[in-house]
């Protein structure tokens, strides 16, 4: 008798830096709870209900927001922090040749297993990036912010085609009062300042802030409603069952707890801290003909 696939299962090796950690952990959980084929944060349109059984519809809606972006004429695609592959996979289904970028172990498993031999992975972080080949166009979909931003925009146009672009939609850090509860981000003023220096044209600067701040209403919810009320109930148990064990645990990394459950139960990470603290932007940059800006500047070879 037949039997069902087995579903791929990641594992997480415990040396990953912790945003990349927490990447791989989000995927299993999503895809467990929510069917979540994306790591991306949601686009939710205005026929679209903020609850988390419709994070996956969310995203899939913001791929489909991105790829529409996409200027005429672009053939060839990296893709930077390709994550577990379903953009690649959208891209390549719309005819686009595309590359992936992936530090990130784990997710390289699940995107090799989703898009097996129809990109070229290249497993290394982006700055330290070596190819012959060259794009129309370079897309980081929330990559940038783990980066260098000077050392990525530089290899990013290195490795475009004369008049190729740049695709970038990510969180970006707002000048405002207080400490945001929300972290990661380029510095926007910065960010602007950065590209008034590159060999760029920006095409299009578009605010996804609105669409984009319901996601952590519907995150914020689920901390509270689930994962705060199991987090209490499984130390209330260690407590009960290893008392002594969980004082000395509770001591020893008190300040690391405390900043734990301060961080994700205190319910200001939500929509609206986010619209105060960030912006969510979507930059499309194209490289200025004649831009000087790395060797070896002709055809890819793929696609």
């Amino acid at each position: 008798m037949a039997t069902a696939p087995r579903p791929h299962t990641l594992s997480l090796p415990g040396d990953l830096p912790s945003h990349e950690f927490g990447l791989a952990l989000g995927l299993v959980v999503g895809r467990y709870a929510f069917k979540m084929q994306d790591l991306h944060y949601g686009y939710w349109t205005d026929d679209l209900p903020v609850e988390i059984q419709n994070i996956a519809a969310a995203q899939a809606r913001y791929t489909e927001f991105l790829m529409d972006r996409i200027p005429p004429g672009v053939r060839t695609i990296l893709d930077v922090g390709c994550g577990a592959g379903n953009t690649a996979r959208k891209l390549l289904d719309r005819g686009y040749g595309v590359d992936c970028v992936s530090p990130n172990g784990p997710l390289t498993a699940a995107a090799r297993e989703l898009l097996g031999d129809r990109v070229a992975f290249f497993e290394c972080r982006f700055e330290d990036l070596e190819t012959d080949r060259r794009y129309d166009l370079i897309l980081f979909s929330e990559s940038l912010l783990f980066m260098k931003l000077d050392q990525a925009l530089a290899k990013a146009l290195g490795l475009l085609n004369p008049g190729g672009y740049l695709l970038i939609t990510d969180i970006f850090k707002l000048p405002a009062e207080g400490k945001s509860p929300i972290g990661g981000g380029q510095h926007l003023p910065v960010f602007r300042e950065a590209l008034a220096c590159q060999p760029v044209e920006i095409v299009a600067d578009e605010d996804m802030t609105p669409r984009i701040a319901p996601t952590f209403d519907v995150l914020d919810q689920a901390y509270r409603q689930a994962i705060q009320p199991s987090y209490e109930l499984l130390m209330a148990r260690l407590a009960a069952k290893y008392p002594w064990t969980m004082r000395f645990l509770k001591w020893k990394f008190r300040s690391k707890i405390e900043r734990y459950e301060h961080k994700h139960f205190s319910g200001r990470r939500n929509g609206e801290n986010f619209k105060r603290y960030k912006s969510y932007r979507l930059f499309l940059l194209r490289k200025r003909d004649g831009a000087v800006t790395g060797k070896g500047e002709g055809g890819r070879g793929k696609g």
